[in-house]
């Protein structure tokens, strides 16, 4: 059988052209996939006749599109026919395996809830998201990931607990990290840290089955490689993340202005060139693939809102290989069994 990804051909700065590129490069390189494209036919067609490629395609018309600085509430609700609306629906009714979009996140997230059903046993979903990394412990590997970085703003210990199988078991599988670190993001390293919801969840997490929690981690250490999966509610993970953002700009911005104003930092940074280019390959978000949306019975991938026909690929790669994996099925084992164990116990809560 055939793997079917529904595209969200409309979604993303750069759509439709760079969407198509992207899934084109796709479907040469997979030859048992098979993209549904949801958007204007009008753009779309023209670019899929540039590319001289016809096979393993279908497109479902929709002249709707959530902007990237459109409300996502507003548009999920107003705009029935929008195409990440319609991506969801085809997705929701097993005439697709997966999704990817570079849209509007909250659109996304929003639609996905309206639409898709959770994997039982599960409350809320996560959004995971891939973030570079200093190589400070001996086992990491260059990134780490967090979830949830928005999706779920408050959570409960079970709910923090099932983000933690959602992540490792994703990293484990998709991107071939064994046994992977997981940690809660706290105000510090105690088990007594951080109120109810995270001692709660410290202690739930410490005989999880199939979890490697090496404890709590604090905010100076996210950076820094100590764990592969990082925990946390959703509120915490957004700012978390725009925090790491908003210190690669500065970073950016100051190396420019160096480079600009002192001839021995021109000649350093000469010389540092093989590692400038390495450090840019990990910081580049078209490397990763994508965030996965998880918690659904269907898997989603939010692909980067400028993505490029190089990181929508890797996007439709890992929406791929999670399809192959059975990514959603093993969560879905994972987290039925720990509920099994804890059910007297989330009773009380």
């Amino acid at each position: 059988m055939p793997i079917r990804i529904v595209v969200d051909a409309m979604g993303g700065d750069y759509a439709p052209a760079e969407i198509i590129k992207g899934s084109v490069r796709a479907l040469k390189e997979f030859k048992d996939t098979v993209i549904i494209f949801v958007g204007d036919e009008a753009k779309i067609n023209p670019l899929l006749e540039a590319e001289d490629c016809e096979q393993n395609i279908e497109i479902v018309h929709t002249d709707q599109f959530i902007a990237m600085d459109e409300s996502p509430k507003e548009g999920v609700k107003t705009k029935q026919k929008a195409s990440i609306n319609l991506a969801m629906q085809i997705l929701n009714e097993n005439e697709a395996d997966a999704l990817v979009s570079a849209g509007n996140t909250g659109a996304i997230v929003l639609s996905a809830a309206k639409h898709l059903s959770m994997i039982q046993g599960i409350e809320r979903s996560g959004l995971a998201t891939i973030y570079p990394t200093a190589k400070i412990h001996p086992s990491n590997h260059g990134f780490s990931l967090m979830i949830d970085v928005g999706a779920t703003l408050h959570c409960t210990p079970k709910q923090l607990v099932h983000f933690a199988y959602m992540g490792s078991y994703y990293l484990s599988h998709i991107l071939e990290i064994p046994h992977p670190r997981v940690a809660l993001l706290n105000i510090g390293s105690e088990e007594t840290k951080g109120g109810e919801t995270l001692t709660k969840a410290y202690r739930y997490l410490k005989d999880a089955p199939g979890i490697n929690f090496v404890g709590n981690i604090e905010g100076n250490d996210v950076p820094r490689g100590m764990v592969d999966v990082v925990v946390t509610e959703g509120f915490v993970g957004n700012i978390v993340l725009k925090t790491l953002e908003g210190a690669s700009d500065v970073l950016r911005v100051a190396g420019r202005y160096a480079f600009k104003k002192r001839l021995i930092w021109k000649v350093g940074l000469a010389l540092l060139s093989s590692g400038v280019k390495q450090l840019k390959k990990r910081t580049d978000y078209s490397e990763y693939g994508g965030a996965p949306v998880l918690g659904f019975k269907k898997l989603v991938i939010k692909a980067h809102g400028r993505s490029n026909a190089k990181a929508f690929f890797n996007a439709l790669s890992v929406a791929r290989r999670s399809v192959i994996e059975g990514v959603v099925e093993h969560i879905g084992e994972s987290v039925q069994k720990f509920n099994q164990q804890h059910r007297i116990d989330f009773l009380e809560i």
